[in-house]
C-alpha cells in the first residue's frame, strides 16, 4: 500500500510557491505557483512557501489552510516584522516543516517556546530578530534534529550562550 501525501495547497492568501525534487534536497528551489488559489505540487516535488507582509491573525489563518499539506517542506516567514510570539504560537501545528525562516520577525524570547516544539525542523533561520537574547538561544538546545541555525544580527547573544547550545552535528551560522 502506498503512503498518502498530502499535495494539495488551497490558500485565501497571496503566497509563492517553489518546489523542488525530493530526491535531490541541494538542488535550488524554484518558482511554482502564486496564490491565492488552488494547487497540486507535482508528485516527487516537495515545496517552500513565501509570503509577506502579514501579521499574527494573517500567520494563523495560514496555518490552518496548510497544517495538513504534508508535501510543504519550508516555511519561510522572512522580515514579517508584524509576526511576533503570539502569531508563531500556532507554527507548531505544522509539523511537516523541516526548513523555517524566521528572520527579521518581531519575536523574542518567549516566542522560542513554540519553535522548540516543532521537532522536524532542521534549518532555523533567526537572523536580525534582535530582541531574542542569550536566555532564549539556551532554549534551543532541546531540538534535536536541527541541523543548522542562523543567529546572524542578533547583537545580544553571547559567545557563551553559543557553546551552550553547540553541538557537532549542528552548523551555526552567526
Amino acid at each position: 500500500m502506498e503512503n498518502y501525501i498530502n499535495n494539495q495547497i488551497e490558500t485565501s492568501l497571496p503566497l509563492r510557491i517553489l518546489v523542488r525534487p525530493i530526491a535531490d534536497p541541494q538542488q535550488d528551489w524554484r518558482p511554482f505557483e502564486i496564490g491565492p488559489g488552488y494547487f497540486r505540487i507535482p508528485a516527487g516535488m516537495t515545496a517552500a512557501i513565501i509570503i509577506q507582509n502579514i501579521h499574527n491573525d494573517t500567520l494563523k489563518e495560514l496555518v490552518e489552510e496548510l497544517e495538513n499539506v504534508d508535501a510543504i517542506a519550508k516555511l519561510n516567514l522572512s522580515e514579517n516584522r508584524n509576526i511576533d510570539n503570539d502569531g508563531v504560537r500556532w507554527l507548531p501545528r505544522m509539523h511537516q516543516i523541516s526548513e523555517l525562516d524566521l528572520s527579521a520577525c518581531g519575536l523574542n524570547n518567549n516566542g522560542l517556546d513554540a519553535i522548540v516544539k516543532m521537532k522536524n525542523v532542521r534549518k532555523l533561520d533567526l537572523s536580525y530578530c534582535t530582541r531574542i537574547t542569550d536566555v532564549g538561544i539556551k532554549k534551543l538546545k532541546i531540538m534535536r534534529s536541527l541541523e543548522e541555525l542562523n543567529l546572524r544580527g542578533i547583537p545580544r547573544i553571547t559567545h557563551a550562550a553559543i557553546k551552550w547550545i553547540e553541538r557537532h552535528d549542528l552548523v551555526i551560522k552567526r
